[in-house]
């Protein structure tokens, strides 16, 4: 297999290294970054991984005034996950060479061990992305004064991401369909994105945003016939048709406008 070098591609390092975990590509040097924060780490969590808000919160401490979430929340979103995805692969260099070094000897008696340790490490960066993604989400939500609910239940234990305003509004027959709002999100889409459909009948148009650079024509069409709308940071913009995704701060604007309508 191929091994990358995310200097040589054009989208955001950060987000290349979630969609390159996340599809098992090998990536040479990611996550490096100009800084070494290996000391702060090991100083706050030691040869052990946090919690995923537990990274995410220290990655929003360490940015601190550089990011501004009412006026910037794009540019918010993808310094955060630029942050946190160069304070994991940092950690995690360190603690997966102590490892290495520490069970060297016996794997290579042991095959299964060693295969069963190196599926954890891939599993734990697939499912950190997403939660790391989310958690910045919530933060960014809050900071623009938002109602929502993140993991609601609605319809057949269905759990969107974000429910706006939230459980209680969506489930009073009272309150107005057109006045609630979800928000599905998947770092990279690939088929994944229908998983969407099913959740909160209520809503409609649902709402999806990504990560994931690109996405073929021929999907976006049947997002659009299935009345998804596309949310893409807007540095991402530049690698969608004119028109076919809407931004964060666009996103968040619309929801403000709805919640102050007197409903919420």
């Amino acid at each position: 297999m191929a091994i990358v070098d995310p200097t040589d591609i054009e989208v955001p390092v950060s987000l290349f290294n979630y969609i390159a975990d996340e599809a098992g590509i090998p990536v040479f040097g990611a996550g490096t970054g100009d800084d070494d924060w290996t000391e702060l780490l090991l100083k706050k969590f030691g040869l052990k991984f946090p919690t995923t808000r537990e990274l995410s919160g220290l990655a929003l401490e360490t940015l601190g005034s550089d990011v501004d979430p009412m006026a910037e929340p794009d540019a918010s979103l993808m310094a955060l996950i630029e942050r946190e995805e160069i304070l994991f692969k940092q950690l995690e260099r360190h603690i997966v060479s102590e490892h290495l070094t520490e069970h060297a000897a016996g794997w290579s008696k042991d095959v299964d061990a060693f295969i069963s340790f190196s599926l954890s490490v891939q599993n734990r960066r697939k499912s950190r992305a997403g939660h790391a993604l989310e958690n910045h989400l919530e933060w960014l939500f809050g900071e623009n004064g938002l109602q929502f609910e993140r993991g609601a239940r609605t319809e057949k234990r269905s759990k969107p991401d974000f429910l706006f305003p939230g459980s209680e509004a969506y489930q009073n027959n009272d309150f107005p369909s057109s006045h609630l709002h979800m928000l599905g999100v998947k770092t990279s889409c690939k088929d994944r994105w229908r998983q969407i459909l099913n959740e909160a009948q209520r809503i409609s148009p649902k709402h999806l945003l990504t990560l994931q650079p690109g996405i073929s024509e021929h999907q976006l069409t049947e997002m659009t016939d299935a009345e998804v709308q596309l949310i893409v940071p807007s540095p991402l913009h530049r690698f969608y048709p004119q028109g076919n995704a809407e931004d964060l701060s666009s996103f968040i604007d619309f929801i403000r406008d709805q919640q102050h309508g007197g409903y919420c």
